[in-house]
Order: C-alpha cells, then structure tokens, then sequence
C-alpha cells in the first residue's frame, strides 16, 4: 500500500481534506448568498466580486501554487489565508466603508479565499506529483494523481 497517495488527509485522491473540506464549505457560502445575501455581502455586490473574489481569489490562487511549489505543508497555506483575509477586510473598510473588525464577514472572506488557494494548492501539487515523480504517479484529474498501472498491486 502506498501511504502518499491514499493518505485521506494529503494523498492524490481527489476527495481528500484538501479539495473538499474549503469547497464544502464555499457551497455553504453560496447556500447563505440565496438564503440571506446580506449574511455575505456587506455593502454591495460589486466591491464584494472586486476586492474578495477578484483582487483576494487572485493573491489565494497564487498563495496556494507558491506553498505548494515549495513544498511546503497545506496548514501553512491556510495561516497565509488568515493573513490575507484580514487583509481583504482592510480593503473593504478602507475603499467601500465597511466594518473592519466583523466576525462574520471576514469568516466569508476566509472562506472564500481558503477555497481558491485550496484549488491553487491542488491543482500545483497534482501538476507536481505527476512530473518529479513520473515513474510512480499519473495525472487522474485536475486536483489528483494516481499510481501508474505498472506500479499497482
């Protein structure tokens, strides 16, 4: 059995922790959007698609391929996410005069931007795996690798 690539919490499947504990938890964003949109938007639509999704998903995404390009683990990806959504909530409190210190909002933006880096960090790492260590892994999908056919039981 190899242990790399079977590992539920950072192995090549594509259902592990990394990919879908954040999406997971974006659907439930989206869920409070349809639900009650001002529980995530907190002055208008457009700043929030600009400066959380745009500006913030852009610096997450490539968070996410620079931690994984180094190697490094994915706890450290999301210290980085906290980092950055404090950052986001800085913006839009000073361009859009929203609140700064809220919770609720910089849990949104968390999450929102903890998903994208997630894809990023995936995505790198599947790319990775499948190109350093080609004798054992395959490509099976865009956030996943396999083991070759000639390397399984």
């Amino acid at each position: 059995m190899d242990y790399a690539s079977n590992n539920p919490i950072s192995g090549g499947s594509s259902f592990v922790v990394q990919s879908v504990g954040p999406l997971l938890a974006l659907v439930g964003i989206v869920v409070l959007l349809v639900v009650d949109p001002a529980l995530v938007i907190e002055v208008s639509a457009g700043d929030f698609t600009i400066v959380t999704v745009a500006l913030g998903g852009g610096a997450a995404w490539l968070s996410g391929r620079a931690v994984a390009e180094t190697w490094r683990p994915y706890v450290q990806l999301l210290a980085y996410m906290l980092i950055l959504a404090a950052a986001v909530r800085f913006v839009h409190f000073a361009l859009f005069h929203g609140t700064l210190l809220s919770l609720s909002y910089f849990a949104v933006d968390l999450v929102i931007l903890s998903a994208i880096a997630s894809l990023g960090y995936r995505s790198t790492r599947a790319r990775q795996m499948a190109t350093q260590y080609r004798w054992l892994y395959t490509r099976s999908g865009p956030l996943s690798w396999a083991m070759t056919a000639d390397r399984l039981p």
